[in-house]
C-alpha cells in the first residue's frame, strides 16, 4: 500500500486545475482584441484541459470528503449504517453469474454524490446544516456537467468546441464548490 495521502491527492488535483486555468487565462490574454470589446484566442485546447480538470477535482475533493466524513464519524462516536459506508466508498453489491453477493464500483450521479458527501460529513460533525441547492454555483455546475459531458463523449468536431462563457461557468462551478467546503469544514463543531 502507498504511503501517499488523501492530501497529496486534492493538492494535486487544485494545482492541475489552476495551471489550466492559468493557461486559459494567458491564452485570452494573448488573443487578439476585436473592435466589439470580445477577444479572439486560441484557447479551446486549454478550455478543454480545464473543463476535464475543474471534474477530476470535484470528484476527488467531494470522494475524499466522505471518506473523512467516515473517519470524523467513528472519531466522534457516531453510528453511520451500511449503506451511508458503502455509498461513501461508492461500492454496491449484485449477485454473479453463481449467486453469491459480489462488490461491484457504485454508479452515483454526480450532484447526488455532492449532496451526499457534505450531508455525510454533517453528520459525522454534527452540523445542523442543510445542502442549499438554490446558489449560483449549482446552477453552474449542473451546466458545467453537461459541457464536460459533450467533450467527453463528442459526436461532431462541434462537440469539442469551447465558448469562453462555458470557461467561465466551469470556473463558477469549481470556485463555488472550494468556497462551499471551506464555509463546511470552517464551522465543524
Amino acid at each position: 500500500m502507498s504511503e501517499r495521502s488523501t492530501g497529496e491527492l486534492i493538492l494535486t488535483l487544485g494545482e492541475d486545475f489552476q495551471r489550466c486555468y492559468a493557461s486559459v487565462i494567458k491564452d485570452i490574454d494573448e488573443g487578439e482584441k476585436q473592435k466589439d470589446g470580445s477577444t479572439l484566442a486560441d484557447h479551446e485546447f486549454n478550455a478543454r484541459q480545464l473543463v476535464r480538470a475543474g471534474f477530476a477535482y470535484i470528484e476527488g475533493v467531494s470522494f475524499s470528503l466522505k471518506i473523512a466524513a467516515i473517519d470524523d464519524a467513528i472519531e466522534n462516536g457516531i453510528e453511520l449504517t451500511q449503506a451511508e459506508i458503502d455509498f461513501a466508498f461508492e461500492v454496491s453489491h449484485q449477485l454473479n453469474d453463481k449467486g453469491s453477493i459480489v462488490e461491484v464500483s457504485a454508479h452515483i450521479n454526480l450532484t447526488k454524490n455532492i449532496k451526499f458527501a457534505f450531508n455525510l460529513y454533517c453528520k459525522a460533525h454534527r452540523l445542523n446544516k442543510s445542502f442549499d441547492a438554490g446558489l449560483t454555483w449549482w446552477s453552474d455546475l449542473k451546466k458545467a456537467i453537461k459541457i464536460r459531458d459533450r467533450l467527453m463523449h463528442p459526436r461532431s468536431p462541434a462537440d469539442l468546441d469551447i465558448e469562453e462563457s462555458e470557461v467561465i461557468t466551469v470556473i463558477s462551478a469549481v470556485r463555488g464548490f472550494e468556497a462551499l467546503l471551506v464555509k463546511y469544514i470552517g464551522n465543524k463543531a
